[in-house]
């Protein structure tokens, strides 16, 4: 039966993605000057994993197989920006007896772009979408797009092995009002639920909207400097729900057709609402996010910061949280290419003591060969650290080392 959480969860994926998907006809009134691909594909895995119940005591370790069919569809633009919609269903069966009740599925889904997709000469857009359903906190934590500049900073909490619905989504626009000044404007929604936590994990349901506008100037064919404010609610299963309302300046610079740095820094200001047995409180603090890039023909790096109030602890509560990372990709040759990626974030309880305090790392290294044109090997090691002084949350390692094939072939449609 679905619950009245699912039903919500349905409903927020089902607006975005008509939303979303409303727009490409829009996009495609030029077919001529628009490439579309059809991506079919399937990966089977062979792997180890050190902790396949996520759990902060008695590690069981196991081998296992992994099959992840998946589809995307991949469009292009005249000025070579790609917009992507991709999903797939991996199954996990772990080899070890012990760890049999481990075995699970995750459903993945993901919109996203690799740049502004212009909608008129004045007007251009930024989607992403992301929905996330898994028992495996470890798996959420590496499918989670933790350097999104659009939708809000995720957390990389670990739930153990939790049935969790991760949704998130937001759209950005900018309009060109003359040549050096832009008007942006942006919404998000984000949803979390918990569909057969224990009793005493202390995890809650909770969704959060909010939105953003912003004014910029192009001071220089490089440089833009700009005001936005932006503010959100979110909603928790028997808890206070909050609002934050953040304002500040919006700084961009291209140092090189390679090299780009965006930032925001700010004050933002967190009320939590009135509830029994709990009086109003706020808190005020600077707050802000980074990010800078180095793309190439090969070798793409990225590194991502921001500290921010979250509403997104799972616990219901709101936490104030840093977070920093780093994203590296390179294709060494026409068959060899490489990753390399991390995250370390601290989150800890804003109006209450010895609650949330976690301290979570997660980082990923990956080797490639492509075998044919539509083919290719590689072996990819997961690790997932995370440390608790609070209440809620757990002590826990994790750590993956996996081998596998994925077969995927693009098929143009126009």
């Amino acid at each position: 039966m679905t619950s009245p959480g699912d039903r919500h969860s349905v409903a927020g994926t089902m607006v975005f993605l008509v939303f979303v998907f409303a727009l490409i006809p829009m996009m495609a009134t030029d077919a001529v000057g628009l490439n579309m691909d059809v991506i079919p594909s399937v990966r089977l895995e062979e792997g180890w994993n050190s902790n396949v119940f996520n759990a902060s005591t008695d590690e069981i370790s196991s081998f296992s197989t992994r099959v992840t069919p998946g589809l995307a569809l991949k469009f292009t633009t005249t000025d070579k920006v790609e917009f992507k919609v991709s999903g797939n269903y991996e199954k996990v069966w772990y080899y070890r007896p012990e760890a049999k009740d481990a075995d699970y599925g995750t459903f993945f889904f993901r919109i996203d772009s690799t740049g502004e997709i212009q909608v008129t000469p004045t007007l251009s857009m930024v989607p992403s979408v992301y929905y996330i359903n898994t028992t495996n906190s470890s798996r959420r934590t590496q499918l989670l797009p933790s350097a999104d500049p659009l939708v809000p900073p995720v957390t990389i909490t670990n739930y153990g092995n939790t049935k969790t619905e991760d949704f998130g989504g937001g759209v950005g626009f900018h309009y060109l009002v003359t040549q050096n000044l832009t008007i942006g404007m942006s919404g998000t929604y984000t949803e979390q639920r918990f569909s057969d936590s224990t009793s005493g994990s202390g995890l809650r349901n909770s969704t959060s909207a909010g939105g953003g506008s912003s004014v910029s100037y192009l001071f220089s064919p490089r440089t833009s400097v700009g005001i936005g404010i932006s503010g959100n609610r979110q909603t928790y299963d028997n808890a206070a729900d909050t609002d934050t309302l953040s304002s500040g300046i919006v700084l961009g610079h291209q140092f090189s057709p390679a090299d780009r740095f965006d930032a925001t820094f700010g004050i933002s200001h967190i009320r939590q609402h009135e509830a029994p047995g709990t009086p109003e409180q706020r808190s005020s603090t600077p707050s802000g996010t980074f990010s800078v890039s180095h793309t190439s023909a090969t070798f793409t790096a990225n590194a991502f910061g921001s500290a921010v109030y979250s509403g997104g602890s799972g616990f219901g509560e709101a936490t104030r949280q840093w977070t920093v990372g780093l994203a590296f990709s390179d294709a060494f040759t026409r068959e060899w290419s490489g990753s390399l990626s991390g995250a370390y974030q601290v989150s800890r309880s804003v109006f209450t003591s010895n609650s949330v305090d976690l301290k979570s790392s997660s980082g990923t290294a990956g080797l490639r060969y492509r075998l044919w044109e539509w083919g290719s090997l590689d072996l990819t090691g997961n690790l997932n650290r995370q440390i608790s002084d609070g209440q809620f949350g757990e002590t826990l390692n994790s750590y993956s080392a996996l081998f596998g094939i994925t077969i995927g072939k693009p098929y143009n449609v126009f």
